[in-house]
């Protein structure tokens, strides 16, 4: 080879080199800077991979698919809110807040016990006799407690006699007894209702079943014969419910001030609430009433008690 071309062939050599070189390393720097593509090739996609563009819904699918979507959460949330009614199951007794209410009046945990509320009765009347009274007997804190409810621990049944108000004779405050009082201890349908509503709603342990002496009424019926009509069918029933107490004194002259005879008219009517009373009876075989007779005297301000 001519020597005179050596030189020209060898910077060739070296230019072609280093453009090789070059393009090279420009191939490096886009392969680097051009991610790399994660495809899986068709062929090889596991079925339910294979025409995944085939299955890709169009934007009106799509669409469609989330009012579909949105229609169903609407359903769930109306289903939730929807008011279900209770289940009520046979033969098992609702309490309504009424009933609640009557059972947390009538608890016998706080009600005061017979032989208690009988002994407050009793210093009652002797204060009555001497003529000392309870001052705070009508205080503005009793009444503001008192209108939100009563528990008397004590029921007294009495003549309507004005001169033998209960609340008097044993100097007792407001609330503290429940006060029936009907002419000779009469016992009519309103009476009995009245009693019973003190023991069972109420809760008293005690019911005193209290005459007096010289009573109008029983005088009445001692005076008239047996179905006689005294002017007015009301008082025919008051003499006909009396008399039937009172008959082993109707054959022979009354006593002083009729005592034995409104002792008979207040015992009388003690087996005639226990007779017509089943809520009474039940109430006392179960201990939570006892009853007690007692007798007013007019002339001396005193309360007889039986036993």
């Amino acid at each position: 080879m001519n020597s005179k071309w050596i030189l020209p062939i060898v910077i060739l050599s070296l230019t072609l080199s280093h453009c090789s070189s070059k393009s090279k390393k420009k191939e490096e720097v886009k392969s680097i800077s051009t991610p790399v593509s994660t495809s899986i090739p068709e062929n090889i996609k596991p079925p339910e991979l294979q025409n995944e563009k085939t299955q890709q819904s169009s934007p009106s699918k799509e669409l469609d698919d989330l009012k579909v979507t949105l229609k169903k959460a609407e359903a769930t949330v109306i289903n939730t809110n929807k008011v279900v009614e209770p289940v009520v199951i046979k033969n098992t007794p609702t309490t309504s807040s009424a009933h609640q209410s009557h059972h947390a009046s009538s608890d016998k945990s706080d009600s005061v016990p017979a032989e208690k509320a009988l002994g407050w009765l009793k210093n009652g009347n002797t204060r009555f006799m001497k003529g000392y009274f309870r001052k705070d007997g009508a205080s503005k804190k009793d009444i503001e407690r008192l209108s939100s409810g009563q528990k008397p621990h004590s029921i007294i049944l009495s003549c309507s006699d004005s001169r033998v108000p209960p609340e008097v004779l044993f100097d007792q405050k407001l609330g503290e007894i429940f006060v029936v009082r009907t002419a000779g201890q009469s016992l009519d349908s309103a009476s009995l209702a009245s009693i019973e509503y003190a023991v069972e709603h109420l809760g008293s342990q005690l019911l005193v079943v209290m005459g007096h002496s010289s009573c109008g009424a029983v005088k009445a019926a001692f005076g008239a014969a047996p179905g006689t009509d005294i002017g007015s069918p009301h008082l025919n029933a008051l003499v006909a419910d009396i008399q039937p107490r009172i008959a082993s004194k109707m054959k022979a002259k009354p006593s002083e001030s009729y005592v034995a005879e409104g002792w008979d008219n207040t015992m009388g009517a003690v087996t005639e609430l226990m007779e017509k009373s089943k809520i009474v009876r039940e109430a006392v075989k179960n201990n939570h009433l006892r009853i007690e007779s007692a007798l007013y005297h007019l002339n001396s301000g005193a309360v007889e008690w039986s036993h």
